[in-house]
């Protein structure tokens, strides 16, 4: 399976609790790193696990865009070129602040769904939604696919 490298790429993975957005971007990591790609797989959970939680509506979202940037500013200068950050995003504004910490990259927007559900498409900001509901291989690589870095 061969990557398209086109320069910088983020991936932005959401969903509901218990969708497997966590380990679909670790899944999606590894066949990225699998072929020698710089990669960096960021959990936004991870980005905030500070407490006790300040009195102030939107603390740990405004945390997590501010980590996100740092992070991601260490990975880049690291020499990463992909990027894939999982987390629930519940706002277009959420997501349009998630999108500018990439700097440089050209971010798509999946959302996992736990079930095959009847939708019209993409409504959250999201630009394709993927059922998780296969094998975690498979759904990584349909998740590149539909993204447009592996051939189909």
């Amino acid at each position: 399976m061969a990557i398209m490298d086109t320069g910088c790429r983020g991936l932005l993975i959401s969903g509901g609790s218990g969708a497997g957005k966590t380990v679909t971007g670790q899944a999606i990591g590894g066949i990225l790193t699998g072929q020698l790609l710089p990669t960096a797989v960021i959990d936004l959970d991870a980005l905030a696990q500070y407490g006790p939680p300040a009195n102030q509506s939107g603390f740990h979202d405004r945390l997590k865009v501010r980590n996100l940037a740092a992070v991601w500013a260490t990975y880049r200068a690291a020499g990463a070129r992909f990027v894939v950050v999982s987390g629930v995003i519940e706002t277009s504004e959420l997501r349009q602040a998630y999108v500018g910490c990439l700097t440089g990259c050209d971010v798509q927007t999946v959302r996992l769904e736990r079930a095959r559900v009847e939708f019209d498409g993409p409504a959250g900001g999201e630009d394709f939604v993927v059922v998780n509901d296969r094998p975690l291989p498979k759904v990584a690589t349909e998740i590149l696919q539909i993204a447009g870095w592996i051939a189909a």
